[in-house]
């Protein structure tokens, strides 16, 4: 595994661009039919619970030891042949107990056997990585690439049909994913 970059904060004054929402690309290593309909995605929170310290006279706050991380939300459109949708649906189904241990043994072989992977816990084959990369305004360099470390689907949200509109709107949804953590390294 990479070492996490460390960050020095600037001292002083350096740029005067922002960063812009709808420059980025997404994929996630398991579902490569996903990455070219992401519409949004909303990155997890990070949040630490402070330490107490007790004295005789009040309570003080100390910087927490844990990070909690919270989830991941992918809003993307559903391509025509379904496959992004159904990718999530069965990565779901398969740890989920459908109807019998032996049919999660067999989505996890499946899953060994399509990503090569051998002599791994149970539990990992379940998970992957994901990748949000931060561009520049004009969409040509990378500022900064997030790492998502063992992800996995934990809902995924409903689909509408409808035919109040004259126009075919085209059906989207959102998946949530939990995270175990991120890493960023700065370009």
């Amino acid at each position: 595994m990479e070492t996490p970059q460390t960050y020095e904060p600037s001292l002083s004054y350096q740029t005067q661009n922002p960063v812009y929402s709808n420059h980025y690309k997404f994929k996630i290593d398991r579902l490569p039919d996903l990455s070219f309909f992401v519409q949004r995605v909303k990155m997890s929170d990070v949040s630490s619970t402070p330490a107490f310290q007790q004295n005789p006279f009040t309570v003080i706050p100390q910087a927490g030891d844990h990070l909690v991380y919270g989830t991941l939300d992918v809003d993307y459109t559903i391509d025509a042949a379904f496959k992004n949708y159904f990718s999530l649906y069965y990565w779901m189904k398969g740890y989920g107990f459908p109807h019998s241990f032996e049919e999660v043994q067999n989505t996890r072989n499946e899953q060994a056997a399509r990503y090569g992977l051998s002599r791994i816990r149970p539990a990992n084959i379940e998970k992957t990585s994901g990748l949000l990369q931060i561009l520049t305004p004009d969409v040509a360099t990378i500022v900064a690439e997030i790492t998502f470390q063992n992800i996995f689907p934990i809902s995924l949200g409903s689909l509408q049909w409808e035919t109040i509109n004259g126009d075919a709107p085209v059906v989207t949804t959102t998946c949530t994913f939990a995270v175990t953590t991120f890493d960023v390294k700065l370009i």
